[in-house]
Parts: structure tokens; C-alpha cells; sequence
């Protein structure tokens, strides 16, 4: 593990509290976000025996070891709400529904799994699973995408909210796309329409830009990520995005 540098999370997250702000904390291990490998370590694939994202021992080995980590961390450092941290939210998994049905039994047993797993560590905070019909109790099922106002079948129980944890405020690109658009109306109306039908949260994806250095994209992703969100790759504004969103959000509190 490698905390140091850029790679200080607790230092991140103290620094959002700082900033009046709240966390989700996606664990993961398996991230996607273009990253390259998903933000798995290369050394896993040298692991005897193991299968990704499955009902797999080896694989379920070192990612319990893993989100233990992580977790052990932040309550160590009092980051989790009940604490008095701004952590109001874990996730666990990331998309899982796009590849379960390849897995089969097995696929089923790992969403159970990992959510058994996960709520264990009893961190006082709601777990959820993004893009996961059947994510099981009490892990909340949420959205991912541009219109989940109209996309999301819903929580998957009646007693759970309804929770937009990847608004898309553009696309990342590959080598050779046209600029990702998404105009300001489009992602202000969506935010107003999940509200409207009994929305709890949302959070976009992304806020603010970023750059991918080195090898770290994946396979034919362009380095510039998200340079067409609210706030670009180098902290500056995006207009008309930012101030449109920023009326948006004053206009619904």
C-alpha cells in the first residue's frame, strides 16, 4: 500500500471536510473510470487460480483485504459520519449488472458476497452498489447516467432512497472522437427531474475534469479526461456549465 504524495487519502478527505463538503467513499477495488485495468494492481493477474470479479477465493482474498484496509483507515482517523467525518456513503463493486450475467450462479454468489462482506465492517454509514438491480438488503441499489429521472427503475425496495451516484455531465473520450457535449439545460433539467420523483441525491460524474498521466488510461482513452465538465482538467470554469449548475443548485435548495 502507498499512501504517501498525491496518494494521500486521508489528507484528501480532511481537505473536502475543510471545504464544507461530503464523501462517498467508493471502495471498489474494481473502479472502472477508464482507468487502466480498472484500477486493479497487474500483480493480481500472477495470483494462481484467480478469476476477476467473481465468486473466486483467490479474488475475494485480496479484495477483502483491500476494502478492510481502506476501511480500518478512515475509522482510525474518525472520517465516517457517526464519527464526525464527512463520509455519509461507502460504495462496494462498481457497475457489476454490465458483466453479471457472464458469470452466471457465480455472479449472483459474489453480488451476495461482496455486499455481506462490505456491511460487515459495520461503518455506521449506508453502503450502495451502482447499476445493480438486485443489490442485496440493506445495500441501496443507485443510477448511473444522464436522465435517471427516467432511466432508474427505482430502490429495489420501498424503504430505500433513490440515490444518482454518476450524472454524466459529458463523456470521456478516445483517440480520434469529436468533443463530448452536454449543454448546461440538459444536466440542470435532469438534476430538477429526479427531485421532482422523490430523488435523494445526486452526484456528477464529473465535476471536475482531470488528467490521466503516463499509462494510466486505458486502452485508447485520450490523457485530457472529462475536459468538458463544470470545472476543466485544470480547475478552471467551464461556462456556461458552472454558473448555470450553480443557479440550478441555489434555485433548489
Amino acid at each position: 500500500f502507498n499512501f504517501e504524495g498525491n496518494y494521500d487519502l486521508v489528507k484528501f478527505i480532511r481537505l473536502v471536510q475543510q471545504k464544507g463538503m461530503y464523501v462517498t467513499l467508493r471502495v471498489g477495488p474494481f473502479i472502472q473510470a477508464e482507468w487502466n485495468h480498472g484500477g486493479l494492481p497487474y500483480w493480481l493477474r500472477e495470483v494462481p487460480g484467480i478469476v476477476f470479479r467473481t465468486d473466486n477465493e483467490p479474488y475475494k482474498k485480496h479484495m477483502k483485504a483491500f476494502v478492510g484496509k481502506i476501511i480500518q483507515m478512515m475509522k482510525d482517523e474518525k472520517l465516517f459520519a457517526p464519527q464526525g467525518g464527512p463520509i455519509i456513503l461507502a460504495q462496494i463493486e462498481n457497475e457489476y449488472n454490465h458483466i453479471q450475467l457472464a458469470y452466471e450462479e457465480e455472479g449472483d454468489r459474489y453480488v451476495q458476497w461482496a455486499a455481506n462482506m462490505a456491511v460487515a465492517f459495520d461503518i455506521g454509514v449506508p453502503w450502495v452498489m451502482c447499476k445493480q438491480k438486485d443489490a442485496p438488503d440493506p445495500v441501496i441499489n443507485a443510477c448511473n447516467g444522464r436522465h435517471c429521472g427516467d432511466t432508474f427503475s427505482g430502490p429495489n425496495k420501498p424503504y430505500k432512497p433513490s440515490i444518482w451516484t454518476e450524472n454524466w455531465t459529458a463523456q470521456y473520450r478516445v483517440f480520434g472522437d469529436p468533443v463530448s457535449q452536454r449543454s448546461a439545460e440538459d444536466i440542470a433539467f435532469s438534476v430538477a427531474r429526479f427531485f421532482s420523483k422523490n430523488g435523494n441525491l445526486v452526484n456528477y460524474y464529473m465535476y471536475h475534469g482531470g488528467t490521466n498521466f503516463g499509462r494510466t488510461s486505458s486502452a485508447f482513452t485520450t490523457t485530457r479526461y472529462y475536459d468538458e465538465a463544470p470545472l476543466d482538467e485544470y480547475g478552471l470554469e467551464r461556462q456556461p456549465k458552472w454558473s448555470h449548475l450553480r443557479d440550478a443548485h441555489t434555485a433548489m435548495l
